[in-house]
């Protein structure tokens, strides 16, 4: 307790996720002292679950309050800065309440209004990121024809992510990383893309800041009535929870490759070489979280509805995960790699063997576009399980570096907001803080040559 006294300051890391809502609090020495989950606030319109940006905002300040009044030791924080999902968003008035709802990017109401944009293909190349119906560009148009009066009231747009930050400081922004989520935005030339801003019927859209960037203090709210904050208490631009995440990874290894294993499996990258070319299907393109030189490469997995696919449970998967060595052997050829197999175990087993390879094509086609190699480092709820972190080492052929169970995105967003701070930056991943897990030789030997051999290579990565 003696350290607590003499710490002068916090930093809270906010992390608007897709199922959870997480609040850390963070030391100037890097220590987490706080951490709290709930899960993310949904009301529903008639038509699916939608978020209400104010109710949202409401319980962000709880749980900051909860956190304070346990380590603040009366001291008001001195940064707040917020991660999270890059698509959802809300129409705001100019006083900034928000004209509708946040229409969630799993919420697959836009499919028709995501079809009609296909007639603008050509534009996919320059935004780094396909048109479905799960980018804002849809939700823009779909709320134009069904709900109108949401856009023509609106002053401007702010992602959900960043309204708790907008609301704090009364100034709207967009935090640069999650601009490119929206597919109407041009990462080479890094300006909106006016012809789908058009086609679209987007709002005005507010200025872009890179993570790290004061938006301003703290001017109202819970916050300050509550002493958790005060009119000096930084609000910090933060961005797209993926990019944030890896930040804290590749603050302490410039070149590290995150390969982030929760619902989705997103690996990520950056490049500084990428030049104007066609999308790869496998891969998205966005803007590193401070907009700084080069491009960031994200490559997506369904490493869960993979596993649903072959009606794998959660408490099936979960056993089958905890043993230290997965169960069963690798296929012997591409054949048997797809063969039905009698056993639920050997099911599973196999799901994560093909989208382990493709993860592996992965990484190929980030090299392909200038990502350098580098260690990879693996971070997530599957991060926990040694067996297939095992598995994951063998296909790769390599050591994976896994982190200790943290709250990566929110803890990343309370580094941008300590840099804003202090002007330097702080690394709060530690060597104690990871552990290497090298591959099998016998499995990875198996895996090279299915890997290799006859075509696999594109069977696995494009299936």
């Amino acid at each position: 307790m003696t350290g607590l006294a003499k710490m002068p300051w916090l930093d809270c890391g906010i992390d608007i996720g897709s199922t959870n809502l997480k609040v850390v609090l963070v030391t100037e020495q890097a220590q987490m002292l706080h951490s709290c989950s709930v899960p993310t606030p949904r009301v529903h319109d008639g038509l699916g679950p939608v978020t209400d940006a104010l109710g949202l905002v409401a319980l962000v300040e709880d749980m900051i309050i909860e956190g304070w009044d346990k380590v603040g030791q009366g001291t008001p924080l001195r940064s707040i800065a917020a991660s999270g999902v890059g698509e959802d968003g809300v129409a705001v008035t100019a006083d900034l309440t928000p004209t509708g709802f946040a229409l969630p990017w799993f919420d697959d109401r836009a499919r028709e209004e995501a079809r009609l944009l296909q007639q603008y293909s050509v534009f996919p190349n320059r935004a780094g990121i396909a048109l479905g119906p799960d980018r804002t560009a849809a939700k823009w148009l779909w709320t134009h024809r069904h709900r109108p009066d949401e856009l023509k009231r609106a002053d401007t747009w702010i992602a959900l992510t960043d309204f708790p930050a907008a609301s704090w400081s009364g100034r709207a922004f967009m935090s640069a990383s999650l601009a490119p989520r929206t597919a109407c935005f041009d990462i080479h030339r890094r300006r909106w893309i006016a012809e789908l801003m058009t086609a679209t019927h987007a709002p005005a859209m507010p200025e872009l800041l890179g993570a790290g960037t004061i938006v301003g203090t703290v001017s109202k709210g819970r916050l300050l009535t509550s002493g958790a904050a005060s009119g000096q208490t930084l609000v910090v631009a933060g961005g797209h929870d993926h990019p944030i995440a890896a930040s804290v990874i590749r603050r302490f290894d410039p070149t590290g490759i995150v390969d982030s294993l929760g619902t989705a499996n997103l690996i990520y990258g950056e490049s500084r070489s990428i030049g104007a070319r066609a999308l790869d299907c496998r891969l998205a393109l966005s803007l590193p979280p401070d907009a700084g030189d080069g491009l960031a490469v994200l490559g997506v997995l369904e490493l869960s509805a993979a596993l649903q696919a072959v009606e794998a449970g959660a408490a099936d998967v979960r056993s089958y995960l905890s043993n230290r060595t997965l169960p069963g052997q690798p296929p012997r050829n591409i054949a048997e790699l797809d063969q039905p197999q009698a056993s639920l175990d050997m099911r599973i087993r196999r799901v994560l063997e093909r989208e382990s390879l493709r993860a592996r094509a992965i990484l190929d086609d980030m090299a392909s576009l200038g990502v350098p190699s580098g260690a990879i480092y693996c971070t997530g709820g599957w991060a926990r399980s040694h067996g297939l972190m095992k598995l994951r080492a063998s296909v790769f052929g390599q050591t994976v570096k896994v982190i200790n169970d943290m709250e990566m995105s929110a803890l990343g967003a309370a580094q941008f907001g300590a840099k804003a701070a202090t002007g330097s930056l702080t690394c709060n991943l530690h060597n104690n803080d990871i552990k290497c897990v090298s591959p099998s030789s016998d499995w990875a030997a198996h895996y090279e040559a299915l890997y290799g051999k006859g075509g696999a290579l594109a069977r696995v990565a494009q299936s």
